[in-house]
């Protein structure tokens, strides 16, 4: 995982790392993350950031540090595979369930707004709540300690480097 926090040194230090004990490893990153190295400038119609592709750069950069030694990495979009995948009896339920209140909700009037479910219970959430701020990881919370002890994240790319500041 990347934070905004973190260094494309730290990266490469903590692949070499890995790659040393293991052999292999999988890096999972955010389409957000890195937009100081990717940011394009750009805004789409709704006037939000469109992000530059962080998985491309990330893939170069490591196959550039890599190189020297015989590495290589693979870089897998996962928007093919969400793609690619056949839709299964609970995806047809939880998209008519969807549609069905997308319909119900335009019908009684309703405008700037989404529907979705939280806690399977489909809810109408404002269309500017949903598109407000930024999310950002709470890198003190148990959530995500539990993420970086998985991982065996070291400290540089835990984000707590940043708490210590």
């Amino acid at each position: 995982l990347l934070l905004l926090e973190v260094t494309m040194e730290d990266v490469c230090e903590h692949v070499d790392d890995v790659l040393k004990r293991k052999k292999y490893m999988v890096i999972v990153v955010a389409e957000g993350a890195g937009q100081d190295l990717v940011a394009t400038g750009e805004k789409d119609a709704t006037g939000h950031t469109v992000y530059g592709d962080i998985g491309v750069y990330l893939r170069d950069t490591l196959n550039k540090h890599l190189k020297p030694q015989g590495g290589r990495t693979f870089y897998i979009d996962p928007s093919y595979i969400i793609r690619s995948v056949p839709v299964t009896p609970n995806d047809h339920i939880y998209c008519s369930r969807l549609a069905n209140n997308a319909v119900h909700t335009a019908m009684r009037g309703y405008t700037g707004v989404c529907v979705g479910a939280i806690h399977n219970v489909i809810c109408i959430l404002k269309s500017k709540l949903i598109a407000s701020g930024k999310k950002q990881i709470k890198v003190k919370s148990t959530t995500w300690q539990s993420c970086v002890q998985n991982c065996h994240m070291p400290h540089s790319l835990s984000g707590g480097a940043q708490l210590a500041r």
